[in-house]
């Protein structure tokens, strides 16, 4: 059911004076320029502990505990290759579901038909099943970052036939490893109307135009066959609001009704603090659970400047650490707010919300780099961000004004 917003409550920081440290703490701790490997591995002296007593002493709880009884807490990353210690070490204290950020995507894993990359997939799912955390497959079908050849000189069938051998040998290879799997990744069109949100208005990928719109059907059939197990969501941005919401609801009714083997819905939750749809996104989870769907966040951010939203394109790619402003203490302010607000929501939707995966570990290792999204700052230390989702739990208080 939707929060009702006249009655509801949403979560402050717990004091003013923890919201002042955390905003504090964070100035001293974000460099204006990227810490290398090394500069990771050792924290800087304006983020070591302060004397006893002083606000900053109070120890950081481990996210995956804290919430525990309410949802997965989750990252995204390649790991373990190319992370420091100091940044493994902070995955295993705070989160229990390690989404791979690119190593499982059609062109990495699979990049030619006969061709296939496994190296990193198996090392992130030996390194999770060592240190007893779960995996979320990232991702089988999607219009990005999946090269040519499965289209290429290819008839209806053929096509359908690479696929099905795609998603049969990597589901089938961690079957039993792997818990779940966004099967079919941001099919629906970006904008949109009150006429296309009557529609399932999908995108007009390569997908859609050698298979059509059964292209999404047979997708989770082939992964369902491949780990009968395996929990398989649908995955989008911008899906919990607008015309691109009502075109999902379209999209999961048809394959609801189809009997297609779907249990969950991904929002992945690429937002900014200028401005979030904060009662859209209660009504959205509501929508989607009465469906009978579980939800998830699944690639969450909260960027405090610049580009957001969930569309792949450049100017996210090298973390070059030139003229990489610090957040300033309003941004971070408002980044906590925003922070505390979302997770008032999903703790109120946590019998159908699964998880809350964060798209990164911290504000070096993120697509949106130098935009400071994450709730850990460069060096791994806490944000004010992370303090305000901590007293969503520890120490609720009334009342944030509503927003819409």
């Amino acid at each position: 059911m939707a929060i009702q917003y006249d009655r509801r409550k949403f979560v402050q920081q717990a004091s003013a004076g923890a919201a002042l440290w955390g905003v504090a703490a964070a100035l001293g701790a974000e460099p204006s320029v990227a810490p290398t490997q090394k500069d990771l591995s050792q924290p800087s002296d304006a983020n070591r502990p302060k004397e006893s007593g002083q606000p900053s002493e109070r120890r950081p709880p481990a996210l995956k505990e804290l919430y525990r009884n309410h949802f997965l807490i989750g990252m995204a990353g390649d790991l373990p290759g190319n992370y420091s210690q100091q940044e493994l070490a902070l995955v295993k204290e705070h989160f229990n579901m390690v989404t791979p950020e690119n190593c499982m995507k059609p062109a990495l894993v699979h990049p030619s038909q006969n061709t296939w990359r496994f190296e990193r997939p198996d090392a992130l799912v030996k390194w999770c099943l060592e240190n007893n955390i779960d995996v979320h497959g990232h991702t089988l079908v999607w219009h990005a970052q999946t090269n040519d050849w499965f289209f290429r000189d290819g008839d209806k069938a053929t096509v359908i036939r690479r696929m099905e051998e795609h998603i049969s040998t990597l589901v089938g290879r961690y079957k039993g490893k792997i818990q779940s799997w966004d099967v079919v990744n941001e099919a629906i069109s970006d904008g949109g109307d009150a006429q296309t949100g009557r529609t399932e208005n999908l995108r007009r990928s390569s997908w859609l135009q050698a298979v059509g719109p059964e292209f999404i059907t047979l997708a989770f059939k082939f992964a369902h066959q491949a780990d009968p197990q395996a929990k398989l969501y649908y995955n989008d941005y911008g899906i919990e609001a607008g015309p691109k919401h009502a075109s999902s609801l379209v999209l999961l009714r048809r394959l609801l009704d189809q009997r297609v083997p779907i249990h969950a819905v991904g929002i992945q939750g690429h937002w900014s603090t200028r401005g979030i749809p904060y009662a859209a996104i209660d009504k959205a989870i509501g929508n989607y659970a009465a469906l009978g769907l579980k939800v998830a966040i699944t690639e969450l951010d909260v960027t405090i400047r610049g580009t957001s939203g969930g569309q792949f394109g450049p100017g996210f790619g090298p973390r070059r650490a030139a003229n990489i402003a610090p957040a300033a203490p309003e941004d971070l302010k408002a980044q906590a707010d925003a922070y505390a607000r979302l997770f008032a929501i999903f703790v109120e939707h946590n019998s159908v919300l699964e998880r809350v995966t964060f798209w990164g570990l911290n504000d070096r290792r993120t697509w949106r780099f130098g935009q400071h999204p994450l709730v850990f700052d460069a060096n791994n230390q806490p944000k004010p961000a992370f303090w305000a989702i901590v007293d969503v739990l520890r120490s609720p208080q009334p009342d944030l004004p509503p927003r819409s």
